[in-house]
């Protein structure tokens, strides 16, 4: 009888003890919720401000370490590969800052412009033969305080007129630009 009465008394211990682990790991849960709201609340004006404002031509924008401006973007008018069927290219030329007291990294995947109303995005085209003015550019590292010139060139819908430009920083829009081709 006694044992029968210590191996139900250990059940219920346990049932106790995982009722108080289960309410252990929920109460963490919602303090971790908490400072990821406090995290969101506690950012910076301009990094909240970036991903709403949308920078036109010439219109510099900036991120803690860059300053980044779209200073023009054209047609082109000659190529070695035609575009796909449905699309165009389309010139868009940088002038990129380091504004940082360390040196930054900034790649072409990290402009990517939106397509259609879906949200999606696309990178340059890679293998077009287009010459520009300056150079394109695939990557560059720049001391504090350095400048470089770069364009890149997107295969866009013929049809779409008005570009959304990202400038991407950890897969996140940091940067917005809008314009017309």
């Amino acid at each position: 009888m006694m044992n029968l009465w210590k191996q139900s008394n250990r059940k219920g211990w346990s049932y106790v003890l995982s009722l108080f682990l289960i309410l252990f790991l929920l109460a963490g849960c919602d303090e971790k919720a908490a400072e990821k709201g406090a995290d969101t609340q506690s950012q910076s004006p301009a990094a909240v401000q970036t991903e709403e404002r949308a920078y036109q031509i010439g219109e510099p924008g900036g991120t803690d370490e860059l300053e980044i401006a779209v200073t023009k973007a054209e047609k082109a008018a000659e190529w070695i590969n035609s575009p796909p069927e449905g699309r165009e290219y389309v010139i868009v030329s940088f002038k990129v800052t380091n504004i940082s007291k360390e040196e930054q990294s900034i790649g072409a995947d990290d402009f990517q412009y939106v397509v259609g109303d879906s949200g999606a995005r696309e990178a340059y085209a890679r293998t077009t033969g287009v010459k520009t003015d300056p150079d394109t550019f695939g990557a560059a590292s720049m001391a504090p305080g350095e400048s470089f010139e770069g364009s890149l060139v997107y295969a866009m819908p013929v049809e779409m007129s008005h570009i959304e430009l990202h400038y991407l920083k950890n897969y996140q829009t940091a940067l917005r630009f809008e314009f017309d081709k």
